[in-house]
């Protein structure tokens, strides 16, 4: 489905609903719910336990569910930094800046000295439990991973591996789906969606990038939450609201 695809069923679908009550909606209004939606399908078709999965499958469950997300699958490697004012939680870990455009992660790696090691992300209770134990280090064959400090340009990830791997430096390698780029149905009149605006250069987007056969449920859970945004009645909206975020997971 095109651009145009994507504004003209949205109208029709919209309409149809609302009985053409509502007012129509612009085309930054339209792309700005069309790549709500987008992220919504997204997050919710990868985990099986998701409250907006009704197939009750995930990545891991389909080979068709794995097509649908080839488009967004990427890898990338951690830069490695050793920046003097972050305080590391275990002595021995290696910090890394993590990839900037992961949206939602599938496996991670430590590759060090001709050795792959499992990453295992960690809360932090899970690491004050595990660093009461008498071997306050992974497992053979894994590395722990914990989420350190940074902003919100720069992630910093801690790595720590078993002791024989404290003196060498590895590559922390991400498999991830890559966050979708946004669905813009038209000339957004100088503003920008995460951005991007409308057209085929750099920065620029017409339509979807997701495979054709997840179009039609982005299409129609937009409508759903421009018909949840048009709602009149302060108790109904409220109702949808609630309903709407935990379909947001």
């Amino acid at each position: 489905m095109d651009y145009n695809g994507f504004s003209e069923g949205f109208d029709i679908l919209f309409n149809n609903v609302t009985s053409n009550q509502a007012p129509g909606l612009n085309t930054h209004e339209k792309s700005l719910l069309l790549t709500k939606a987008e992220y919504e399908i997204v997050r919710n078709l990868f985990s099986a336990q998701s409250k907006g999965n009704n197939t009750g499958l995930g990545f891991d469950d389909s080979a068709i569910r794995q097509a649908d997300f080839s488009s967004l699958m990427s890898t990338k490697t951690g830069t490695p930094t050793v920046d003097s004012s972050i305080v590391k939680s275990h002595k021995n870990g290696k910090l890394y800046l993590f990839p900037e455009d992961v949206f939602i992660v599938i496996n991670e790696i430590y590759r060090v000295a001709a050795n792959d090691l499992q990453v295992i992300p960690l809360r932090y209770d899970e690491y004050t439990r595990l660093m009461s134990k008498p071997f306050k280090r992974p497992v053979r064959g894994q590395a722990w991973r914990i989420i350190g400090s940074g902003n919100k340009d720069n992630k910093i990830v801690e790595i720590v591996a078993a002791p024989e791997f404290d003196t060498v430096t590895g590559d922390y390698i991400v498999r991830f789906i890559r966050k979708p780029k946004p669905i813009i149905v038209g000339d957004l009149d100088g503003l920008n969606i995460d951005g991007y605006t409308f057209g085929t250069g750099d920065h620029q987007i017409e339509g979807c990038e997701l495979d054709s056969a997840l179009h039609d449920l982005i299409l129609q859970r937009a409508v759903e939450l421009a018909k949840i945004a048009w709602t009149q009645t302060g108790q109904d909206n409220a109702q949808a609201m609630i309903q709407a975020g935990q379909r947001s997971e």
